[in-house]
């Protein structure tokens, strides 16, 4: 009863804290039969040891390596309850959404249609889902091992929602004509599926567990037990599950934030630009929620996903959360919600008064961000944010225009040769328009052309000079919009593709 409460939140768990996963150190000196005793036994929250107490990881004790091996309790049965409890985790591959479900309600390798981006057939394929009762280094490892030897890293993911929106009648109250919230108490999801994705292999008899995407794996072979035991030292393996993830769930308080958009101005599902938008948005708010409630940084985190509706899948509609990170909830994102738009307007703030070039320490990355530094470009979630409170349309800047123009032109002219002819900013006549300027136009054999602009990665497809527009629908000439990420990210793929065009 008392950890259903807990769980639930009835109970505040930060009084009791229930979600704590220990890395023990065996000492096997001191151990006698069934009674093993520890050296060391380190505790962090479950959130926080997905990752640094992940298999194979190295923890560092009292100037000693060892490193993580085994799933393991001294409390007699509950390693073995926690595989019994086991669920199905589903993620999608194409925008990461996740959700656990009863292994009644599905079977181990199944794929679904996904029910936020509708990718078909993306959502899996199903794998267990284990809670961890505890970690440990096997009693018969040496407690220095070679850097050399540890298989790749892993780390868990954000929290993420598995819970659907509320429905359109519910009590949703808008901050701006584009940005509505709702306030929740829902669970929120952890896991961690491995190197490369690949999940873990755990002996189910003993408890040892190690990366799939590890060489040489022993565990389906006999092995040593992890654990202390004199009489029988050896696990005969053969109960072997391979792929498994390692996670947790939580209920805290929720603030749902629906963003809705209308063409050109488009969030679609699994594209590196929404990636980029909706990570830089998500940590500004987060941020400005602290600032605002005046909290330490990180009591507040956000995280964001495709809407579960048809405007979601068509990228017209997307969803950040943000939630407290203190367990069972403290309020916060109640706060945050009503106060919104004072949220909303200081994370335009923080996008806004930084001069880095995309984004740094002064405004958007910290420590528990590093990983996602790549993903963060505080002019892209300005343009977004403003696009969101004042309906301004999001349009690429001339500096970074100029410079995606001229880094493309230079590399056509390098992968084309002398039969290529590149200009920048050449005039055309269109009918009814009269002259625009093209930022690239390139000829080919034959006296093919082909036009280049550069795009603002949210309205990718549809320039925002209404010339340009022109120019692909009423001249022969052929118009290729490149929004700017991709020139600055993945400029030998956009050469080739306007040279293959061409007949190169």
């Amino acid at each position: 009863m008392l950890d259903r409460l807990l769980y639930k939140g009835v109970l505040p768990r930060y009084a009791f804290p229930t979600d704590v996963a220990t890395f023990y150190v065996f000492d096997p000196a001191n151990s006698r039969q069934g009674f093993p005793t520890f050296r060391f036994t380190p505790s962090q929250g479950l959130a926080v040891a997905l990752s640094q107490y992940a298999p194979g990881k190295e923890v560092w004790i009292a100037n000693k390596r060892y490193t993580s091996g085994a799933l393991y309790s001294p409390i007699k049965g509950e390693r073995s309850r926690a595989w019994h409890q086991k669920r199905l985790y589903y993620e999608c591959r194409n925008c990461r959404y996740a959700r656990t479900q009863p292994l009644a309600q599905g079977h181990r390798g199944e794929k679904l249609d996904c029910p936020a981006c509708g990718a078909r057939e993306a959502f899996g394929e199903a794998r267990y889902w284990v809670r961890p009762p505890g970690f440990a280094h096997p009693v018969s490892w040496d407690e220095d091992t070679s850097p050399d030897d540890q298989p790749a890293r892993s780390y868990a993911t954000r929290a993420k929602l598995e819970a659907p929106a509320p429905p359109e009648n519910a009590a949703w109250t808008m901050v701006t004509g584009r940005v509505r919230r709702h306030f929740m108490r829902e669970t929120l999801l952890v896991t961690n599926s491995g190197p490369r994705q690949e999940g873990y292999t755990y002996c189910t008899t003993c408890g040892r567990i190690e990366p799939t995407a590890a060489h040489g794996g022993e565990l389906s072979g006999p092995h040593r037990k992890p654990f202390p035991d004199d009489r029988d030292p050896g696990c005969p393996g053969g109960r072997v599950a391979k792929g498994i993830c390692l996670g947790m769930d939580f209920i805290t308080d929720i603030l749902l934030l629906s963003l809705r958009l209308d063409y050109p101005v488009r969030l679609a599902p699994g594209f590196l630009p929404t990636e980029i938008a909706l990570r830089t948005l998500a940590e500004a708010l987060a941020s400005a929620a602290c600032e605002v409630l005046g909290l330490e940084p990180g009591e507040i985190q956000a995280d964001f996903r495709a809407a579960l509706t048809e405007g979601g899948q068509n990228g017209y509609e997307a969803e950040i959360y943000l939630y407290d990170t203190l367990p069972g909830g403290a309020g916060f994102s109640r706060l945050a919600g009503e106060r919104a738009g004072e949220v909303v307007e200081r994370a335009l703030e923080i996008l806004s008064r930084c001069d880095c070039d995309v984004s740094c320490y002064k405004c958007l990355r910290s420590f528990k961000n590093k990983f996602e530094h790549d993903r963060l470009d505080r002019h892209i979630g300005a343009d977004l944010l403003r696009y969101l409170l004042h309906d301004t349309r999001p349009v690429v800047t001339q500096a970074r225009a100029d410079h995606a123009c001229a880094t493309l032109a230079e590399d056509l002219r390098r992968q084309g040769g002398a039969s290529l002819t590149v200009e920048t900013g050449a005039t055309i006549d269109v009918p009814t328009i009269g002259p625009v300027t093209v930022p690239i136009l390139v000829s080919g054999p034959g006296g093919h052309r082909r036009a280049v602009c550069i795009t603002h990665p949210l309205t990718a497809t549809t320039p925002s000079d209404a010339g340009l527009k022109a120019l692909g629908e009423l001249t022969p000439i052929p118009l290729d919009p490149v929004h700017e990420i991709k020139v600055r990210r993945s400029l030998p793929w956009v050469t080739r593709g306007v040279l293959t065009a061409l007949g190169f």
